[in-house]
């Protein structure tokens, strides 16, 4: 069975949302998201855009709706 690959967004801190990549087994920082917008544009930078969209996201802490733009 192949490991699935999904982004783990950490909980809200005084700079941000640390965010990280769960692929091949291994856990790799991608970097730190202010927003929503933040996240995605960390993924598409790092090439976890698809055709089929994006991996899985799991918010640890509250979801997206807990920033305010």
């Amino acid at each position: 069975m192949a490991d699935s690959v999904y982004i783990v967004v950490h909980p809200l801190a005084g700079d941000g949302r640390s965010v990280v990549a769960h692929v091949h087994a291994e856990d790799r920082a991608l970097g730190v998201a202010h927003s929503f917008t933040g996240v995605l544009e960390l993924l598409r930078a790092t090439g976890l855009e698809t055709a089929d969209g994006w991996p899985p996201i799991r918010w640890l802490g509250g979801g997206p709706e807990e920033w305010s733009e």
